[in-house]
């Protein structure tokens, strides 16, 4: 009996070994099998080293799994995490005019004819008790009669620096009165502070300005605006409400979008239109970035033309970023295979793509292609007049695109 009791402790040594190595390699294969999926960068035009000065990051996800992927010198790393349980909801939060606007994970909305209501929201369950807080701000705007009061969506007048949000309204050619750029408190003994005013009565001569609305980069304001059809950019001190200057982006005869999209690096404020004077067939996106640097007053370093196909339907699922660096723009964006007659359009197959330009010229571009669209086999073969009720969330989706310096600048 003893040598079996021996013979049973020296055993159980090894098999504790052998089990733990079984839990190692078990552990091992699911993480390799986790970021196995088809994740790879494809290079399309030129050479993959202009990309070397920046860091480009994401993910693809869905309600199940986020696989996050991240780019420096030229090399993709993949990570894979699995929701158990799925996530009820995924975070697939993007702006679109008329929605909320968040800005540091807290979402605004605004509301008011002459006197704006700003309010925000936090989704931070633990932050709820501020939701609603609002602050206050009186106008001297006057709404002449025309079908649209505004120029865009009035959150397009909102802008953040550090700790500071200011706000303007986006008026049309039609408004007179005085606009201005004020700087929000939500305490509740704070008042609005008017950074700066402006007149819109030159709008009473038969002249033509409308407000697109406000961004910020390199601790400055950027008004954003429309004199007799140019897009213009004024710049502004927060403190003393100085203008810096201004610039007309487009002296050409070109005809933009009111809407736009703005993105801040560092000093650069990266302002994207769209072209309406080009008139091509409806699946292409023409659209015009201008970079403007804010580090010694204002200056407009970099004007570059975006050309690429794709469904103008998809808004959920298209992203895009951005950065101005070096003399470089750096781009990342997805398009949608455009097929006009297809009536599943908001689940075609999509792309995410990596340009590098320089004075307006193509360096680089590059695809991250992915498994993502074997998602979408089943829809695509939903039968011809049956009924369905899809779910965009329930699709792994390219997300949360970013750009920022290489780890080696």
């Amino acid at each position: 009996m003893m040598i079996v009791r021996k013979l049973s402790r020296h055993l159980a040594i090894p098999a504790a070994v052998i089990a733990i190595l079984l839990i190692g390699i078990f552990a091992w294969l699911n993480h390799a099998h986790q970021n196995a999926g088809t994740l790879y960068l494809k290079d399309r035009f030129g050479d993959r080293s202009a990309i070397n000065p920046i860091s480009i990051s994401g993910d693809i996800s869905d309600q199940y799994a986020s696989t996050t992927f991240e780019i420096n010198d030229g090399q993709l790393s993949v990570h894979t995490e699995l929701y158990d349980p799925p996530l009820l909801l995924p975070d697939h939060y993007k702006y679109v005019n008329g929605g909320k606007k968040r800005i540091d994970n807290l979402e605004y909305e605004v509301h008011g004819e002459g006197a704006f209501y700003v309010m925000y929201y936090d989704k931070n369950l633990l932050n709820a008790k501020n939701n609603g807080q609002s602050s206050l701000v009186y106008t001297n705007i006057v709404n002449a009669d025309s079908d649209s009061k505004y120029s865009n969506s009035l959150e397009y007048g909102l802008a953040k620096l550090g700790d500071h949000l200011y706000f303007t309204v986006p008026t049309t050619a039609e408004n007179t009165g005085t606009n201005g750029i004020y700087e929000l408190s939500f305490a509740k003994d704070g008042t609005t502070r008017t950074v700066a005013e402006f007149s819109l009565d030159q709008n009473k001569e038969g002249a033509s300005l409308a407000v697109l609305g406000l961004a910020a980069a390199g601790g400055k304001l950027a008004l954003i605006l429309k004199e007799h059809g140019h897009v213009v950019v004024r710049g502004y001190d927060p403190e003393s409400g100085k203008m810096l200057g201004s610039i007309m982006l487009d002296p050409s005869s070109s005809m933009y979008s009111d809407q736009y999209e703005a993105y801040s690096n560092d000093m650069v404020l990266n302002l994207v239109f769209q072209n309406n004077s080009v008139q091509t067939e409806h699946t292409f996106y023409h659209k015009t970035v201008w970079s403007i640097d804010f580090q010694y007053g204002m200056q407009l370093v970099d004007t570059t033309n975006l050309d690429y196909a794709s469904t103008r339907k998809d808004y959920y699922r298209s992203r895009m970023n951005m950065q101005y660096l070096g003399g470089r723009l750096y781009l990342v964006y997805t398009f949608t295979e455009p097929r006009p007659e297809d009536r599943f359009d908001s689940f075609l197959p999509i792309h995410l793509m990596i340009r590098v330009y320089k004075a307006n010229r193509l360096l680089y571009e590059g695809e991250l292609v992915s498994d993502l669209n074997d998602d979408l086999v089943n829809t695509f073969n939903w039968p011809e007049g049956s009924s369905y009720d899809l779910q965009l969330y329930d699709y792994r989706l390219f997300d949360h695109l970013r750009l920022e310096r290489g780890k080696g600048e």
